[in-house]
């Protein structure tokens, strides 16, 4: 119900919250600039693949947290692999209508890809989805995240002081 709570008074568990340093959660962020930078580069391995989409000639194989391949299947004996793109935060591709959508953190960035094989960025839709400020794990302290430092991309344990968010 409850994701953050911020008191001097506990709000469950037993104990009181941690006065000292205390072993908690502390966000990574990440500036504008560092999940804005949206690149075409040259093909690589396919490790880890999640979902694949056909688009036109094309297979579109999306890498969570990375981005996603580009494969020529116009011959769909020998596919070959052209490029990736490197979507930063991006966890999910969708491909409607000859547009690959991506998301890019809390952005939701569209695509083509043009028949001699380049890449085109339609539009970027800023802040399309919730992104969780909260460590994925529950009854630990954490560091309150703090907006003005950018966007919250993955959260690492650490001590903080007197920490104030609980999850």
């Amino acid at each position: 119900m409850l994701s953050c709570v911020e008191s001097d008074e506990p709000f469950w568990g037993t104990g009181t919250r941690p006065t000292s340093e205390a072993l908690t959660y502390v966000p990574v962020y990440a500036t504008n600039q560092d999940y804005l930078n949206i690149q075409k580069v040259a093909a690589k391995a396919i490790e880890n693949p999640s979902k694949i989409f056909t688009y036109n000639n094309y297979l579109i194989v999306n890498i969570k947290n990375e981005g996603f391949h580009v494969i020529d299947n116009s011959n769909p004996k020998l596919p070959k692999n052209l490029f990736f793109v490197e979507v930063p935060g991006n966890n999910d591709v969708a491909v409607k209508d000859g547009v690959i959508y991506a998301d890019n953190y809390s952005d939701i960035v569209a695509f083509t890809v043009e028949a001699n094989g380049d890449l085109q960025i339609l539009e970027r839709l800023e802040n399309m989805i919730q992104h969780n400020s909260v460590p994925p794990f529950t009854n630990v302290y954490f560091e309150c995240p703090d907006p003005s430092k950018g966007i919250v991309v993955d959260w690492i344990p650490g001590n903080v002081d007197n920490p104030k968010c609980y999850r």
